[in-house]
């Protein structure tokens, strides 16, 4: 499993950069979007919703599920 998070913050860097998860993880979407088009420019929304998918995932690992 570990290994899957790996391969998710990989694909994530692939996206955006190395640095790109920690400047928009604890950041609601419209913020996250806002910030990303400051450090990035124009936003290619395709490329965006990708990226948000896999963000999601991680946070899926940070967040325990309730039980």
């Amino acid at each position: 499993m570990p290994d899957q998070l790996e391969d998710l913050i990989f694909a994530a860097h692939d996206l955006y950069g190395d640095y790109s998860i920690y400047e928009v993880i604890d950041l609601d979407k419209p913020a996250a979007i806002e910030r990303m088009v400051e450090m990035y420019g124009s936003p290619d929304l395709e490329r965006i919703e990708k990226y948000f998918s896999i963000l999601d995932r991680i946070r899926a690992w940070r967040e325990p599920a309730l039980l």
